[in-house]
């Protein structure tokens, strides 16, 4: 697929500290562009309320991305530590 970002998903990998959080992201973005579909990342599930939206469980952070069915494209829009908060944006 190609993977391409918004731009706040710079700013939202910047906040990250963690190396091994970076290291599992650039995994996990060489998975998405090998992949042909999304049913070839594991961990994937749709954000409730917003069929356009996916998460993907890396650890304790959640990578959100935009997929359309049948599409190969997916978009990058955001990586973030998992808590209560996390996909209250995205409902």
């Amino acid at each position: 697929m190609r993977v391409n970002y918004v731009e706040d998903f710079d700013k939202s990998v910047k906040k990250i500290k963690d190396k091994v959080a970076f290291k599992r992201l650039d995994v996990l973005i060489e998975k998405l562009k090998s992949a042909k579909t999304l049913n070839e990342i594991s961990n994937v599930e749709p954000i409730t309320n917003n069929p356009l939206l996916y998460r993907i469980k890396t650890g304790d952070f959640r990578l959100i991305v935009r997929y359309i069915r049948g599409s190969i494209e997916i978009l990058l829009i955001e990586y973030i530590r998992r808590n209560e908060k996390t996909y209250r944006d995205y409902n």
